[in-house]
């Protein structure tokens, strides 16, 4: 039997990144504004996401599903929103509040981040958001997420298992969708998925 742990898995999920990576960089600018926009409709009308006070979320970067919308209209509802701050050296990741117009820095991998203190003052902790919202490269029905592969967002939200809080919303393109993908004993398994033709509940997530 071969071992799922090893390279085999590795080297099949750097084949579907590359794929999926190149299929969704072929995206136009309007192409990827007119999806993200339906998406974030999908998200916007979502009772839990109506219900949560305390969101986290992301600056697209690699013509990723833009979430930004959300910034605009979170105040309205007395919705916080927070951006995450990975530390390569420790590979932790922390999420700091942040509102349009707050200045920001060049983080890890060339994505923006909250400019913070030395001590990081202000930070909080995954597991107190109500809700995250989480980029992906393919996802399948079951909750399973391909990400970039350094497993920030899998080792903050293992602090608490595979506890259902916070709701973990995967925003993706149909295309990203896989009929299921290699899925490892640390992975933490998403709830839902929002694409342009609505919101996917994976119920084996937990």
């Amino acid at each position: 039997m071969a071992d799922t742990n090893g390279l085999g898995m590795d080297h099949t999920k750097a084949t579907l990144r590359q794929r999926l990576r190149t299929e969704r960089r072929a995206l136009s600018a309007e192409q990827v504004a007119e999806r993200s926009a339906v998406i974030m409709r999908h998200v916007a009308n979502a009772p839990f996401y109506q219900r949560a006070r305390r969101i986290g979320l992301y600056l697209p970067v690699d013509n990723e599903v833009d979430p930004t919308s959300l910034f605009h209209t979170a105040a309205q509802i007395g919705q916080a929103c927070f951006l995450p701050v990975v530390d390569p050296n420790t590979r932790s990741m922390d999420f700091f509040p942040y509102r349009p117009g707050d200045p920001l820095q060049p983080g890890a991998f060339g994505i923006p981040q909250p400019v913070t203190a030395p001590d990081r003052a202000g930070s909080l902790d995954i597991n107190d958001l109500d809700l995250v919202v989480q980029p992906l490269i393919g996802f399948d029905r079951t909750g399973c997420r391909l990400g970039f592969g350094g497993g920030y967002h899998d080792r903050a939200l293992g602090a608490r298992g595979a506890s259902p809080t916070p709701i973990r919303l995967g925003v993706a393109y149909a295309f990203q969708e896989l009929p299921s993908l290699p899925h490892e004993p640390h992975d933490i398994r998403m709830g839902w998925v929002a694409t342009e033709q609505g919101l996917l509940c994976c119920h084996e997530a937990f």
